[in-house]
């Protein structure tokens, strides 16, 4: 009780207690659990393409769908944390990704998984949101970045394994049977959750209004936060949805092709842990932009230089390493930059924002090797919005208020 009177003072507490860190624990958790649901679906593709005769235009309208709700839930549902408290948001958040991923196992046809897909969408994007504020305000002050960033670093953490798991059971159980035991891997989170999420605080009447993240000095942080994550997230669907076949193009096999991505997914779990515990000592206006320079540079490494198969499936560990706790740095920076009344308000619309990169991004990488430029040039052309990025964070920490709660 003394964390959920603490938030409903907003007040940070001075140090940590066994709820808070079993909050920061069970937020880790959910956000494994938004993980093995949003990557599932691309290692079930070939399968599903199969079954039901899908092309790939198809397959890109389900993988938009739950970017489309992730936008819609970080926009729609997440602000109402503001107002009513972030324990209802999170529990109708998991509601809709339990109920989502349970009905994707039992769906008849492509209409059906396109709804389902987006109502997961929706529950993971006001998750995320819900569960960065949370975390901000149930750790103590100077542990905020910490305790933001190892709650990002579940979804990574999920997509190493997720994809393992799948090699292995896909070929005994089916797609269905896989949709459906991710849904009861979110169904299990749900006592927990009732159990240890705080009843009291957060319900701030005045909060959940986004004309509110324009007030004053806000404005300037709220506009280069969404740049921020808008080019970020450009630059990361990008690799992530592409990678394997960069390898490729950059001269490793097939088999090495899938083995970069894994690394990729691993260097992104190691790369976010990393940014969190540094986060302790160094600011992150200044550790984040470094990260995402250092990603810059590995990227033209990458498209530049013919490496033999050890450095390139080192260097795909590098980037995601760089990319991705780096990118993953901006929560923490964006639960700091906001005060507790808009702060789900300003993390919410923040991923709704972000997702229109993440829609934008892989889409230009695929026009610009339909085109066949050289992988120099395509890294090069999405360096500029990775600078972008890192511009973006370093203004959103120097515009940050101290000590805000």
């Amino acid at each position: 009780m003394a964390v959920a009177m603490a938030s409903a003072a907003g007040e940070a507490p001075e140090r940590w207690s066994a709820r808070a860190v079993a909050l920061v624990a069970l937020c880790f958790a959910i956000n494994m659990a938004d993980g093995v649901d949003v990557t599932i679906l691309s290692f079930i593709a070939p399968r599903l393409q199969a079954e039901w005769g899908l092309g790939p235009a198809a397959m890109g309208q389900l993988f938009s769908a739950g970017l489309i709700g992730m936008a819609a839930g970080g926009v729609g549902i997440a602000p109402l944390a503001d107002r009513i408290g972030r324990r209802r948001v999170i529990l109708v958040a998991l509601a809709l990704m339990t109920g989502g991923m349970l009905l994707s196992g039992l769906a008849r046809g492509w209409a059906d998984l396109f709804a389902v897909r987006l109502v997961v969408g929706a529950g993971i994007g006001t998750v995320l949101a819900a569960m960065a504020a949370l975390a901000a305000e149930v750790a103590p002050h100077r542990h905020r970045h910490l305790a933001v960033g190892l709650v990002q670093a579940g979804y990574p953490f999920a997509a190493v394994f997720t994809g393992l798991l799948v090699a292995v059971l896909l070929p005994l159980h089916g797609w269905r049977a896989l949709l459906t035991g991710a849904g009861l891997l979110s169904l299990v989170l749900v006592p927990a959750a009732i159990v240890l999420l705080p009843r009291g605080g957060g319900a701030v009447q005045r909060g959940g209004r986004v004309t509110a993240l324009f007030a004053g000095d806000l404005r300037a942080r709220t506009l280069a936060l969404w740049l921020a994550v808008f080019a970020g997230l450009m630059v990361l669907y990008f690799v992530v949805s592409w990678i394997p076949r960069l390898a490729i193009a950059a001269g490793l096999s097939e088999t090495n092709g899938i083995y970069a991505g894994a690394l990729y997914n691993l260097g992104a779990f190691a790369g976010t842990s990393l940014m969190s515990v540094a986060a302790l000592r160094l600011p992150l206006g200044r550790l984040v932009p470094a990260m995402l320079l250092g990603a810059a540079a590995a990227l033209m490494l990458f498209g530049t230089v013919h490496w033999p198969v050890g450095p390139t499936l080192l260097l795909a560990f590098a980037i995601g390493v760089l990319l991705q706790g780096g990118y993953n740095g901006l929560w923490p920076m964006a639960a700091a930059a906001y005060p507790e009344h808009v702060r789900a308000t300003g993390v919410g619309w923040s991923i709704g924002i972000g997702r229109g990169g993440a829609v934008i991004g892989p889409w230009l990488g695929g026009m610009l090797m339909a085109a066949h430029v050289s992988l120099p040039v395509l890294f090069g052309a999405f360096c500029i919005p990775l600078l972008t990025c890192a511009a973006g964070a370093w203004f959103i920490e120097k515009r940050a208020p101290t000590g805000n709660s």
